[in-house]
């Protein structure tokens, strides 16, 4: 974080010299949202001003996401969810009838592809008697995560010789959706996340 400031405000004072004023303004609010943002803002008084500025601004038409040129910042994107675990495979709701814009909010892996300890939940078979679905409860990271069992094939969902059971999870959501990508002091490219929750 000190080389990154070091960074940023040298850049910044070189904006002041170098640029008309306006850019110089947009550049200067442009590192300071980086360095807030690559860091504690919540927990930081003086990132409030700057940041507030920005969630306002985001709230208006043609709104582009300030950036940092001398640490070479990226625009913000966002990704919601966590990765799936290793081997597990992010998919959407409706895998098998895939649309555009789905969102991927489920983790999914073939029963063929898992080593994980599984534990069926109510009877061996994973039935639920009270909607007919199936599910179980899977060791992931030290953590039982309860599962559903999918089950495809060619007749309306029953597994036919050539049909494939999965095990499906939900994704869980990131507790800091938003990244911004830039070089560091030493040109090395880094990845920041962070929320836009007010404090």
């Amino acid at each position: 974080m000190t080389m990154l400031k070091f960074l940023l405000m040298g850049a910044v004072a070189l904006a002041g010299t170098a640029a008309l004023p306006s850019q110089s303004r947009a550049s200067e609010w442009g590192c300071q949202v980086l360095l807030c943002l690559s860091g504690d803002w919540q927990g930081t008084p003086s990132c409030h001003p700057p940041i507030s500025k920005l969630i306002a601004a985001m709230e208006s038409p043609g709104f582009n996401w300030p950036t940092c040129p001398q640490a070479n910042s990226s625009a913000a994107k966002v990704e919601k969810y966590e990765d799936c675990p290793s081997g597990w495979q992010a998919v959407g709701a409706n895998s098998d009838r895939p649309g555009m814009g789905q969102e991927r909010n489920i983790c999914r892996i073939d029963s063929d592809r898992l080593t994980l300890p599984v534990t069926f939940m109510n009877n061996p078979l994973g039935r639920n008697h009270d909607n007919g679905s199936r599910q179980a409860q899977i060791e992931i990271d030290g953590k039982f995560v309860t599962a559903k069992i999918q089950i495809t094939g060619n007749d309306r969902g029953h597994s036919l010789g050539n049909g494939s059971t999965y095990y499906t999870i939900s994704r869980p959501k990131r507790e800091k959706p938003w990244f911004i990508e830039y070089d560091d002091a030493n040109g090395i490219r880094q990845k920041s996340w962070f929320n836009l929750n007010m404090p």
